[in-house]
This record gives structure tokens, sequence and C-alpha cells, in this order.
């Protein structure tokens, strides 16, 4: 997909065949750099949305004026990440470690570049600029389809392997409705959960729920989701890389997975796209004792002493009603602090003793002016 120099193929698909010349667009550099972007580009993530954040008038959309907040947020987190740990990598002028053993930091890892790559492709995935970024992405495929910027020059280079590279993270981070139906659909249970946390956030505050959950509705929703937002980025990137056909593919198959339990109020007994039966529950689990609706062909946690570990993350679970017990509630993350900090949890898998705006200082997130009820953050 990529090579180490000059330009040595015009095809993804072949030598002879004339397409996008991905191949003399990426180097290794730039792979290396979509790799820690995929992992940096929700660092830090509150479970909360940029919508949230300019309403509540929060520290980081002052920071960042009320644009791209939170991918602004992990941009910043993988910068500070890569000059802390990575400082032979990160140092100016060649002053790092490599430098010192005898080998240019400039001609062995060019960091700016890498950097550069990095946080545009985390930046590209701000929702709110999504149709923009697919007229982008087509923009870009006629561009070589027809061939009027080539050849390109060094500065035209590096702005296409931007753009390309931004595509292909922009793809990876709603790539879930590109999975197969039996892995898609519990992670749109766990948005829609997250969702309605944050409305529950949002009443606590005085404010308006920005988004209702109708769980009637979620099938259409999706198909919604599915045709306006998911087809149209999918088939700009498949026009620029065909390998990855496979996707569209897939999210077509969900497409009609959604469609028929729409139709007939149940998960079809083969979904679209799988190969065998998955007997699996929108809103249940399928196994007792477990806490994921996982089919049983797939790994379950368990609540006993050998319970799999669990991620820490920041939980927000306001109400018995809203959520469902989860692992995850037995997990506090202190934003500003360098650990996670485990704490009890009662029975029903709720926090004691914290309302939701005690839940938003200690995420670092103030209470706007209009709101009634005041909080102390909580140290740690």
């Amino acid at each position: 997909m990529f090579n180490r120099s000059e330009p040595r193929r015009s095809s993804l698909r072949s030598p002879t065949e004339s397409s996008f010349p991905v191949r003399s667009i990426l180097r290794p550099t730039d792979v290396i750099a979509l790799i820690v972007a995929s992992m940096c580009h929700d660092l830090g993530h509150p479970g909360l949305n940029n919508a949230f954040m300019v309403r509540a008038r929060t520290q980081l959309a002052e920071i960042y004026n009320d644009q791209s907040v939170l991918e602004n947020f992990h941009a910043a987190c993988f910068s500070m990440i890569m000059s802390y740990f990575f400082n032979e990598f990160v140092a100016p002028n060649g002053k790092g470690t490599m430098a010192s053993s005898g080998v240019s930091a400039q001609s062995a890892f060019d960091y700016e570049e890498f950097r550069r790559i990095a946080v545009h492709a985390i930046l590209a995935t701000d929702m709110a600029r999504h149709f923009e970024f697919i007229g982008k992405c087509r923009a870009q495929y006629e561009r070589f389809m027809s061939g009027s910027n080539l050849p390109l020059t060094g500065q035209q280079h590096e702005a296409e392997r931007a753009q390309l590279a931004a595509s292909i993270l922009k793809c990876a981070d709603i790539s879930n409705i590109t999975r197969p139906f039996n892995v898609s659909q519990r992670w749109t249970r766990r948005l829609n959960r997250e969702v309605t946390l944050q409305g529950n956030i949002e009443e606590s505050l005085g404010m308006q729920r920005s988004i209702v959950v109708d769980h009637a509705n979620v099938p259409a929703s999706q198909i919604a989701f599915y045709e306006t937002c998911g087809r149209p980025l999918f088939s700009a990137l498949v026009d620029l890389i065909p390998e990855l056909h496979f996707m569209p593919e897939q999210l077509e198959n969900n497409i009609r997975n959604w469609g028929f339990i729409k139709s007939n109020q149940k998960v079809p007994e083969v979904p679209y796209g799988l190969k065998h039966s998955s007997t699996f529950d929108l809103s249940t689990s399928t196994r007792a004792g477990s806490t994921d609706s996982a089919p049983d062909f797939l790994p379950k946690r368990s609540l006993g002493a050998s319970a799999m570990p669990t991620p820490s993350s920041a939980t927000f679970a306001l109400s018995a009603s809203a959520v469902e017990c989860d692992p995850l509630a037995n997990y506090s993350l202190h934003v500003g602090s360098a650990h996670s900090e485990k704490v009890a949890a009662p029975e029903n898998g709720l926090p004691q003793d914290s309302s939701p705006a005690e839940l938003l200082v200690n995420a670092g997130v103030p209470s706007p002016p209009h709101s009634q009820r005041s909080a102390t953050a909580t140290s740690t």
C-alpha cells in the first residue's frame, strides 16, 4: 500500500492498471502515524459530545473557541504524550538520543511530518464537518482520475497524503456500521446508552436534552444514519482504495438487518453478512450471569472473581432506569490525574453519594452559569 521512497506503482490493484496512485502517496511514516492516531483519536473522551461541551461552556470549549473541541483535545493529548514519553523522536533539530548515537534524527524519523499527518487525521473525525469531508474525498478521487494535478509538486503531494490518511482514519472512526451485525448491534446499544446518560446530565444542569433516544425507533434511526452519513463516506473511500470494498458491502448488509428488525421486531435468524445462525437479542444477554449481549461464539465477561478486567472509563451512571448494571460502573476516571482509581459500587452498579453535577466536576466539566445546582470537586 505504500513505498519507501520514489513512486513505483500507479495503482493499488496491479502494476499496469491505472487508478488512484495510493502506492505513490503513502509512506511508512504515514502508516505509523495512522496507527498512532487511531489509538489517540478519542483519547480522554468524557462520553459527551462537542455540542454539550459548547452549551455547558466548559473550559475545553473556551480554550478551542467552540471549534472541534474534543478533536482538538485528543490531538493535544497525542502531542503531549509523544513529547513526554518519546522525546528522542520529538526533539527538534536532531537533539534527541538518535542524534547522540550518531544518527540524524531528521533523516531517521521526520517527527514534524509524522505529527502533521496524525493531527490532521484526528481533527477530521469531527462529525460536524462530515459532509464537507465527503466532498473533499470525492474531489480528491476526481483529481487523480482526470490526472489534472499530475505530476504532483512537493506541496501537492503533502496535501494529498494528509487528505488520504484522514479519509482512512475518518472511516475507521465510524467503522462500527461496517462490522458484522453481531458486533455492530452491541456497540449501537452502548452508544445509545451513552447518549441517554448525556441527556440525564443535561437535565441535571437545567438544560434541554439535545438528543432523545427513542428505543422503539432505533432501527429507523440506524437506517437513516447508515444511508445519510455512512453510505456516502464509504462509497467515496472505496473509490480511492478498491480493496476496502468489503466495508460498504457489510454496511448494506447491516441496513438490511435493521430493516428486517424494523419490519419483524426481531433479529434475522441468520443476519445478512453472517454465514451461520447467531441467537442474540438487542436488549438482553443470551447467557445467565453475563454482562454483555455477545452471542455464544464470542467471549463473555463474568461477574465472578475471574472476571475479565475492564478498561478505566469515565462512567456517568445517573439512574437505575437509564442504564443497566455494567462492570465499567466500578471504575471512575478522574481527569487531570495520572491514574484511575477503583471505587466501590453498590449492588445496583451505580456510584453512591455523587450527584450528576459532582460527576461533571470530577470530569473537569464546570457547571454553566444558568445551573441551579452547586457541586464540589472531589480531590484525587
